[in-house]
């Protein structure tokens, strides 16, 4: 893993990389979460766009009634590319589709079919990653593990990799929780067995921390949890937005010779405890009112 590569791995989380800080005189308030499949919004605003020095990371398109129907993120390992996910509903408006499309030359698309549950908790998803060369390309099936109190705990996808018709690579995700908050995602990646199980012997881990929380509403709350679980697939170092809250501090460790990451978070609110700013203004949140 090379500088490249931990370039990726930064672009998905540079959004607000900052220490907490309390800048409001209201009460503090704890978040109720994220919504399920996006059409009940649970404030009178979703979050619209994420800007560091005025520049768009970040873009929530939604319809007047606040269900959300794209999301494009800025590629900073690639100049002027982003990662769009357009979203596709049900007749009763439920997520059922999510499809990410980049412009960087090379970049992979990835076509989710998503099945939620009677909660609204993502229940299954297949996937479809097309790249350029069929060698790169692959079909994948993810299964989820909830424990008693309906918090996601683990995601198991296998990969039918080059057109190949069995499984042959697999990829373990376990979520630990510090309360309501995702404190760790632990990321592996290998090959399967003779009977199509993960080899957790073959497996290359990268261990993503989520610490310190504070007691305010994280942005990401106002729009769809399900379709951050599924973004999260792809770039597991932001589980932390289906948390209800906001961490303070991040600290990423990869396998040898990559070094760890390490970044604070800072936050400034509002007078119903969102974020609006880190506290040197130079990330931004604007929300859209509904």
């Amino acid at each position: 893993m090379g500088k490249n590569y931990l370039l990726k791995i930064l672009a998905g989380i540079l959004f607000g990389f900052m220490i907490s800080c309390d800048n409001t005189t209201s009460d503090p308030v704890e978040s109720g979460g994220s919504g399920g499949n996006g059409t009940t919004p649970q404030d009178s605003r979703v979050l619209d766009k994420i800007t560091v020095n005025n520049a768009v990371q970040e873009e929530y398109i939604t319809t007047n009634t606040g269900i959300l129907q794209k999301a494009t993120v800025k590629d900073d390992n690639t100049a002027g590319a982003t990662l769009t996910g357009a979203l596709t509903y049900t007749s009763n408006k439920i997520i059922s589709n999510i499809k990410f499309t980049g412009t960087a030359t090379g970049s992979i698309d990835y076509d989710f079919n998503v099945i939620l549950d009677s909660n609204g908790r993502v229940y299954s998803t297949s996937c479809v990653a097309t790249a350029p060369t069929v060698p790169n390309s692959y079909i994948s099936d993810f299964v989820y593990t909830y424990d008693a109190t309906g918090k996601l705990t683990k995601v198991v996808e296998k990969r039918k990799v080059g057109g190949m018709t069995t499984y042959t690579v697999f990829t373990q995700t376990v979520l630990n929780y510090v309360g309501d908050n995702i404190s760790q995602a632990v990321w592996s990646k290998g090959v399967v067995d003779g009977t199509g199980a993960p080899n957790m012997a073959t497996a290359t881990t990268n261990i993503y921390n989520f610490q310190n929380y504070d007691m305010r509403k994280s942005p990401y709350s106002t729009l769809p949890k399900a379709f951050f679980v599924v973004w999260s697939l792809i770039r597991p170092q932001n589980f932390y937005t289906i948390s209800p809250n906001n961490p303070t501090s991040m600290y990423f460790m990869y396998p040898s010779p990559t070094p760890a990451v390490s970044i604070p978070k800072s936050y400034m609110y509002d007078s119903q405890s969102y974020p609006t700013s880190d506290q040197t203004q130079t990330v931004k949140y604007t929300y859209k009112t509904l």
